[in-house]
């Protein structure tokens, strides 16, 4: 048989069998593995989502203790230091001549301390023997008195120009980040002087503008959630008071909110704390991890025979890491899913398996 025919009987084969090919079934595709747990009701108030700033409880304009030459810098500004670390250093120059020649003084001092007090004790026996007289005995006495005297000024003088030492190297006096460095390497400096500007990390707080009518809900000691989007960190504060200054033109009150440490703190950065806006009420709550963002709405996945169904929700309020919401059609008892939501489509196979302890 000739090639051309080959090549169109095995065509012919080909297309006759092309029907079966096109049209067979693919593999099904395998449930999505979830986890679940179930809507309850909880009595929560309703919060009102509020911007404040990021503030530092502690500031401090460190300022040296004694006078001198800036001889090194450590820091610059946004370092996070720890209580006890070296931020600058002084010249020492001088500090450490004076030690140098206290030491000596007071070393010629010791030499001779040593020889009054061998001339005291043979003066002590031939006074007892009638040999020297009395005077002369005392003269001796007051003498190495006078050197004990001269010994314990240059011992005060030596401690003073050890503390000047110890006083040269400025240290942080508590945890925190440097806001701003105001003094540079071979700058002069004195008691008073600014150094650096230092808040404290430990002492972290939200000044949250609250109106008069609502600061009646913000209780001290209650926790509340807080939104810093520049640091894409949401976290738990606790309401520690308020400052008990209103402003004058809004009447709006500053309430603190204070803050776990946290790595990257900047003063001023905005902030979104979920503020008490009403009394308690019972509420639906699902975990924060049920919703998902689709297209600007929020949604969370139930399941409904065997499928993923995707239901509508509107965020009330957040507690902890739950979140309430309004009155929908997902109610308490249906079951909500926490885990592998983010992968779901609607009507999707699911299979729900248990979730981590």
């Amino acid at each position: 048989m000739k090639p051309l025919r080959w090549i169109t009987l095995i065509t012919l084969i080909a297309v006759s069998f092309y029907p079966f090919f096109a049209f067979a079934e693919a593999p099904p595709k395998p449930p999505a593995l979830v986890v679940t747990t179930t809507v309850q009701q909880k009595a929560v108030a309703k919060t009102l989502d509020v911007v404040g700033t990021l503030q530092f409880e502690r500031f401090t304009h460190l300022s040296p203790e004694v006078s001198g030459k800036v001889r090194k810098v450590l820091i610059k500004e946004g370092d996070r230091v720890k209580k006890g670390d070296p931020l600058f250093r002084l010249n020492l120059d001088f500090v450490e001549n004076e030690i140098n020649t206290v030491q000596k003084q007071i070393a010629q001092i010791d030499v001779r301390l040593t020889q009054a007090k061998k001339d005291l004790t043979r003066y002590e026996a031939l006074f007892a023997q009638e040999a020297a007289s009395e005077q002369e005995f005392d003269n001796m006495r007051l003498s190495m008195n006078d050197l004990e005297c001269q010994k314990a000024t240059l011992e005060e003088k030596l401690q003073l120009a050890t503390l000047k030492k110890r006083k040269s190297t400025i240290r942080a006096p508590f945890n925190g980040v440097i806001l701003e460095k105001i003094a540079d390497k071979g700058s002069w400096v004195a008691p008073g002087s600014q150094l650096c500007l230092l808040g404290g990390t430990d002492d972290l707080y939200v000044k949250v503008p609250m109106a008069e009518n609502l600061l009646g809900f913000s209780t001290s000691g209650k926790s509340v959630s807080v939104s810093i989007r520049a640091l894409g960190k949401t976290l738990q504060g606790t309401i520690a008071g308020f400052i008990p200054v209103a402003d004058a033109a809004t009447k709006t009150i500053f309430v603190k909110v204070k803050l776990p440490a946290l790595e990257t703190t900047v003063l001023n950065m905005s902030a979104t704390v979920a503020m008490p806006a009403g009394k308690a009420s019972t509420m639906t709550m699902i975990p924060r991890t049920a919703i998902v963002t689709h297209q600007g709405q929020n949604l969370a996945y139930t399941i409904k025979e065997g499928k993923a169904a995707p239901l509508p929700v509107t965020i009330v309020s957040y507690v902890d890491k739950a979140a309430a919401i309004a009155p929908g059609p997902l109610k308490p008892g249906m079951l909500v899913v926490i885990d592998g939501n983010d992968r779901l489509k609607p009507g999707d196979s699911v299979q729900i398996i248990p979730g981590k302890k």
